[in-house]
């Protein structure tokens, strides 16, 4: 196994011999309320190699662009650089992890999103050293792939496409004021928002990092609905759920109220570990901890209450009781707390602050209920 493992980077790595990174991987981006919004092609070919693999955490909808993907790529879906993706994607919540790779030059050091990459597919032990060897030959074989596939004519021939999502999602950003609504509500700043536009993947999901001392949160977005053969953000300019409608605007703001959340949230309570286990929650979600199971109720609690303050009350009810549903059971709880953080600034200037509070008052709550 380790053998047939070092023949495949090998392999990729003459593949790979004489690829311009600059000539074939563009980023396409603007900028608005201070938010940077982009398609990032390597991450965009990642994705579609993860595509041609079958891999089951991209969206299982079609639509125009796949149908092109299956016609470009046909002669190529079956390369070894292809196969290769498809094992290390075996691990579902790989991509998690790998996504972050393509932002930040340090992310191999990362060992909070590098633990989501396990490699017992390959017959190795999850140290970080043979984790960071399996990214190295992952961007070699997204490298050569491009080079083999001409990935350079793919992007030529949907520029324009990526920029029409671009500015579609830029229209909706740009009537809302998100940084300041989330960095009010935390009482923390970032440094760098960056949206990025992810035609094929299924979750919305984010990484943030820390890069010469400048705090970076990359929030990744991918379409919900299919309206007229293409992927959309929205099926509707109004929100009613009972009609299965979604306004784009919506579905970013709190797509993005969640995930960013995470890069606010998550740090604040790997602080305070020892008395998060002493909470007895008793969920059945698959949250692997009981951090991680109390970082999601926060953040899907979050969302309720954003739903509130902005007049959602039957939206925000619904956001509840389907989060019961998931196992989520706590939530109306949080929300309650949340409210009294919220009516309560002049005692707690950040999240932060509350969090002792916070945590004392649901244990009393979880070990009542």
């Amino acid at each position: 196994m380790r053998n047939r493992f070092l023949l495949t980077i090998g392999l990729l790595l003459i593949l790979s011999t004489g690829y311009s990174k600059a000539d074939k991987f563009k980023t396409f981006e603007v900028k608005t309320q201070g938010i940077k919004i982009e398609i990032n092609t390597k991450l965009e070919l990642f994705h579609i190699m993860a595509y041609l693999s079958n891999s089951n955490h991209l969206n299982n909808f079609d639509f125009n662009y796949k149908s092109d993907i299956n016609t470009f790529f046909s002669l190529n879906n079956n390369d070894n650089s292809v196969q290769f993706i498809k094992k290390v994607l075996q691990n579902y919540n790989a991509h998690l992890s790998i996504n972050g790779q393509f932002f930040d030059e340090n992310f191999k050091k990362d060992t909070s999103f590098m633990k989501y990459l396990q490699l017992d597919n390959f017959g190795l032990l999850n140290t970080l050293a043979n984790k960071s060897k399996i990214i190295d030959s992952l961007n070699e074989a997204v490298e050569s792939f491009a080079k083999i596939s001409r990935f350079e004519k793919f992007i030529e021939n949907h520029q324009g496409y990526y920029q029409q999502k671009i500015d579609e999602v830029a229209k909706e950003v740009s009537g809302l004021d998100m940084i300041n609504d989330f960095e009010t509500f935390w009482g923390a700043k970032k440094d760098s928002y960056t949206i990025v536009i992810t035609m094929l993947e299924q979750d919305l999901h984010a990484y943030w990092f820390t890069n010469n001392n400048k705090s970076n949160c990359v929030f990744y977005l991918s379409p919900k609905f299919v309206v007229d053969n293409d992927a959309k953000f929205g099926n509707s300019d109004i929100t009613d759920l009972r009609e299965g409608k979604m306004a784009a605007k919506d579905y970013i703001y709190y797509g993005a109220t969640h995930e960013i959340g995470h890069s606010f949230l998550n740090p604040i309570m790997d602080n305070y570990s020892k008395q998060i286990n002493q909470i007895p929650f008793q969920y059945s979600t698959a949250d692997p901890s009981k951090i991680t199971f109390l970082c999601e109720s926060c953040l899907r609690s979050l969302t309720a209450y954003f739903l509130i303050k902005n007049k959602y009350d039957e939206f925000a009810q619904m956001v509840i009781q389907g989060e019961k549903q998931q196992g989520y059971v706590y939530n109306e709880t949080i929300v309650d707390l949340i409210k009294e953080y919220a009516n309560s600034r002049n005692n707690y200037k950040s999240f932060n602050d509350y969090v002792p509070v916070f945590l004392d008052k649901l244990k009393h709550q979880v070990e009542n209920k």
